[in-house]
């Protein structure tokens, strides 16, 4: 038995369940997803596998998410750019769900968008609201960027 996912059989999870939600939540999808970062977030706080303080910056919040996804497999590899303390761009490589990603976006359905939502979460805990705009996606090399802007802090 292995010891770990393969990242192709957690692809097709994410299909199944986002499909899933899709189709029972017309329109309301957004709003799950949220709500399962919110979870997340909640679960891997009470675990140890992550701290979020009051006094966090947002930035250094996002990047602890970050390399938290990371060091769990979800993606190979995280990069935030600081801009500057209210921007960033986030760069993210050898994302396991591109497949199931695209695929949903394909089919004008929502994705998981589970590290965002995550990120969403944190961010929340610490009465920030952020804007995120995505900029670029390769399906071939598995790779996503996105531009974060902190609205309030």
């Amino acid at each position: 038995m292995a010891d770990y996912i393969k990242p192709e059989f957690l692809d097709i999870i994410n299909y199944a369940v986002c499909n899933a939600v899709n189709d029972y939540l017309d329109g309301e999808a957004t709003e799950f997803f949220r709500k399962v970062g919110e979870y997340h977030l909640d679960e891997a706080l009470r675990r140890g596998l992550v701290a979020i303080e009051p006094g966090d910056k947002p930035m250094d919040a996002l990047i602890r998410i970050a390399k938290y996804l990371e060091s769990f497999g979800y993606m190979e590899q995280i990069r935030i750019n600081r801009i500057d303390e209210k921007e960033a761009s986030v760069e993210m490589f050898g994302v396991s769900v591109t497949a199931s990603s695209a695929k949903l976006l394909g089919e004008k359905k929502e994705p998981s968008h589970y590290m965002t939502n995550v990120m969403f979460a944190a961010l929340k805990r610490l009465g920030v609201k952020a804007e995120l705009k995505d900029m670029e996606f390769d399906r071939e090399k598995k790779h996503f960027k996105e531009y974060w802007k902190i609205l309030t802090a």
